[in-house]
């Protein structure tokens, strides 16, 4: 018979969410979650492993998408405690690999230090309220140490990216390096809803703040002045940009202008536009030497997920696993 289950308030209602989920298979609020050899990973161990996580959920969806949420954390919480068993095995099955005690009561001796200002009794204060005795938290804190260092040996330490790689992988990127050409933009704005009489005003009025912009006053104080977009304030300054990331009407005409030119009057939509392109950057390709570590980063991760997931593969392989 799977063993009876205590459960915190907290953990009843995840349950009751969760065997509530129609779209999946209901999880059971106790009993056994899974089998690795011959150690079992209870319901409640899951839940408590996943608390972070359901609190992120919860407050993040809501009605029907919460149940199937929960779910899939609950599966993946799961995953990663059968992962974490078959490492522990692992190390148990190996003679030559051992941690000895003094380097785990050193490493508790500098959380304690660290974290709980040299205060064991703060310590237990902490773990009193989770539930766990001294001894519990410590067999614990050796364990994920254990799987740390190992991971650390198998996985890690094997990961290494050529300079090579790195260059094939700039080279295969196409346009994610690539930086279209850009145009300094500032720009004033007339809006012209209303009647064809009003708008028709609206339209002179702009015209005439064009007019005496070719005659030499500031953009950008004119802009303060009469636009009426929310860059008004800071002289209608649009920065950098990409023309084709404005509206079609502006962005082709954008395209074509000088730096230092003043546009005509550019109808779009419900507003009138004044632009003024202040500079002009070129096309161009973000230099490898620029990128090269974030590849680098962005390859090693996925190296290390790639040869840890062969590794747990080869694991599991050697162990009996059953599922509840």
């Amino acid at each position: 018979m799977p063993p009876k289950i205590k459960l915190s308030v907290p953990a009843l209602l995840l349950c009751a969410l969760l065997a509530n989920n129609t779209a999946g298979k209901p999880i059971p609020v106790d009993g056994y979650a899974a089998l690795v050899n011959d150690k079992v990973i209870t319901v409640s161990e899951v839940l408590k492993a996943m608390q972070p996580l359901e609190k992120q959920l919860r407050e993040t969806y809501f009605n029907d998408a919460l149940p199937v949420k929960l779910e899939e954390a609950y599966d993946k919480t799961l995953s990663s405690l059968i992962e974490r068993e078959l490492i522990l095995n692992y190390f148990a099955s190996q003679k030559q690999f051992s941690l000895p005690e003094s380097v785990v009561d050193s490493r508790i001796d500098e959380i304690v230090r660290n974290k709980f200002n040299n205060n064991r009794a703060e310590l237990r204060k902490v773990l009193d309220e989770e539930g766990l005795t001294f001894d519990e938290w410590r067999a614990n804190y050796k364990n994920s140490l254990i799987v740390v260092l190992l991971r650390g040996r198998e996985v890690d330490s094997g990961v290494v990216i050529a300079q090579q790689a790195l260059r094939e992988a700039y080279g295969k990127a196409g346009e994610k390096y690539s930086v279209p050409a850009q145009v300094e933009v500032r720009s004033i704005v007339i809006n012209r809803q209303g009647t064809a009489e009003e708008a028709a005003a609206k339209h002179k009025q702009a015209e005439d703040i064009r007019a005496r912009l070719l005659g030499g006053e500031s953009f950008e104080e004119l802009a303060k002045q009469a636009s009426e977009e929310q860059k008004a304030s800071s002289g209608g300054y649009w920065g950098w940009i990409d023309p084709d990331s404005r509206r079609a009407e502006l962005a082709v005409v954008l395209k074509k202008m000088s730096a230092g030119e003043i546009s005509q009057v550019v109808p779009a939509g419900d507003e009138l536009y004044i632009l003024k392109v202040e500079g002009r950057r070129n096309a161009s390709v973000v230099p490898f030497e620029s990128v090269q570590e974030s590849i680098r980063n962005d390859l090693y991760k996925k190296e290390l997920k790639r040869v840890y997931e062969a590794w747990i593969e080869k694991l599991r392989q050697n162990a009996y696993i059953k599922k509840f």
